[in-house]
């Protein structure tokens, strides 16, 4: 990367993403030694997979599939700021607050992945790439975590339970269509997508 502005955006964004890690390190560490000891294993797969790719994957992928998280978090933060009252009404409210304050902040660095990946490589067709790979891993690993928790509680085999459930990830697939379609136009950059009022409000 050429431009020293956005070799400094890129070491900010790394701290940035070293503070979420941290803070939903110890939420994960709440939730496993309150009843979900399954989690770690999980985890473990997770680390064995980023591992994986760290070591065996090109600088090329790993860069695409940072784009790819990051056009998805943007997507992701725009439906949680937009149906946070269906989504944390009535929840604990530092479980809502951290998960907010998450995509907060992935909001406010909407375009320093993209730029990092336009910068070095900019391949368009392996941007697209990056981006399904990314969305469906972490879907991967989300279903697999929820799956987990609800067995845990009794609640995986509850009618009710599903149909709660399929309307959630029904809300959040129609959620997703729109920005992720727009995300995968050539002529795209996350600059001309407008943070919602709440987000800029919640900085200030």
């Amino acid at each position: 990367i050429d431009s020293e502005k956005l070799q400094k955006e890129v070491k900010l964004y790394m701290g940035q993403e070293a503070q979420h890690y941290q803070q939903h390190r110890k939420f994960n560490d709440i939730l496993i030694e309150n009843g979900y000891p399954g989690l770690r294993e999980i985890e473990a797969q997770m680390k064995e997979e980023f591992a994986d790719f760290e070591k065996n994957r090109s600088l090329k992928f790993n860069l695409a599939y940072a784009c790819g998280f990051e056009t998805m978090a943007l997507a992701v933060g725009h439906w949680l700021v937009r149906d946070r009252e269906y989504l944390f009404g009535g929840s604990d409210t530092r479980v809502a607050s951290l998960i907010l304050w998450h995509f907060v902040e992935e909001i406010e660095h909407k375009n320093i992945a993209f730029d990092a990946y336009q910068a070095v490589y900019g391949n368009y067709f392996y941007r697209i790439y990056g981006t399904l790979f990314a969305a469906l891993h972490v879907m991967k690993f989300s279903r697999k975590a929820y799956q987990l928790m609800l067995k845990k509680d009794g609640l995986w085999g509850s009618f009710r339970s599903r149909w709660k459930l399929l309307k959630t990830i029904s809300r959040f697939f129609s959620s997703m269509v729109l920005p992720m379609a727009s995300a995968s136009l050539p002529g795209h950059h996350p600059a001309e997508v407008e943070d919602p009022q709440w987000c800029q409000d919640w900085i200030s």
